[in-house]
């Protein structure tokens, strides 16, 4: 069978064909090593290279599994990033997060070469981009789960990234390590337990790095010790959820009242960034 023919046969079995076919397409051009979907479309007429694969992989997306998971890889803001089980899926937001990291870096720090944190780091995706786009020295990484670390360490490794790598609850370990950073960069959990989300996340994706309390404390445990890790100026950018500005603008203003901060929204109009310089 051609690429085009197992497309258009897959196509009949979904729910949502006009969604969901990109993912089909997607699927097909990694069995067939195509490296884009312009790729797929000239070389559409191209015999499948393993229709067996294809429909292991596809029976998985069926029953609800991301695409992502099943290839076990996806691309985040122009880089391959291994991902699985442990670790959540990257999202379009998220690197809406590091492009205004980036931007508001070079406004803070000039060229100056900074000490970078990734914390709640999961996969590695935010601090291996600012690596790769900033003049960073050293870079750390810390999150709770271990199994995290190891994909980040992973992701590190076949970016060619050098990087220190720490495991415990939010600053815990770096600050028991004397670190000291200039930017710090964080997406720790923050959907509430009322918000509806879809099965294919709620399914696969890990919970620890899903969900939040309604005091939204991993961010407090993170925000009131700023100070322990900061240099002469610290640039803090979170990403956060819908829910979040009303805790969180009460806990800058408990635990850093001299604090600069701003809420930022991403192109769908909904605040996702927090800003917080802290001299």
């Amino acid at each position: 069978m051609t690429l085009f023919e197992v497309y258009k046969q897959s196509l009949k079995q979904l729910q949502n064909p006009d969604i969901e076919e990109i993912n089909i397409r997607i699927i097909l051009c990694e069995i067939n090593s195509l490296k884009s979907m312009s790729d797929f479309y000239i070389k559409k007429d191209e015999e499948i290279r393993d229709l067996p694969r294809f429909q292991s992989f596809f029976n998985r997306y069926l029953k609800g599994e991301p695409v992502q998971y099943i290839l076990g890889k996806t691309t985040f803001y122009n880089n391959e990033f291994v991902v699985d089980k442990r670790v959540l899926i990257p999202r379009q937001e998220s690197e809406e997060v590091v492009d205004y990291a980036i931007k508001k870096a070079h406004q803070v720090f000039g060229s100056k070469t900074i000490d970078v944190a990734d914390v709640c780091s999961g996969s590695g995706i935010m601090g291996i981009s600012l690596k790769k786009n900033l003049n960073v020295n050293k870079l750390y990484f810390s999150d709770i789960s271990k199994d995290a670390l190891d994909v980040c360490k992973k992701n590190c490794n076949n970016l060619k990234v050098n990087a220190d790598f720490y495991n415990g609850d939010s600053l815990d370990e770096l600050i028991k390590n004397n670190v000291r950073i200039d930017l710090l960069i964080s997406n720790p959990p923050y959907i509430l337990r009322k918000e509806k989300l879809d099965n294919s996340v709620l399914d696969y994706e890990p919970h620890i790095a899903l969900f939040s309390d309604e005091d939204f404390s991993i961010y407090k445990k993170i925000i009131v010790n700023l100070h322990k890790v900061a240099k002469e100026t610290l640039l803090a950018v979170f990403e956060i959820g819908t829910y979040s500005r009303p805790k969180l603008e009460e806990i800058i203003h408990e635990s850093i009242p001299n604090a600069e901060y701003e809420f930022i929204k991403d192109i769908n109009g909904k605040e996702r960034i927090l800003s917080i310089i802290l001299k």
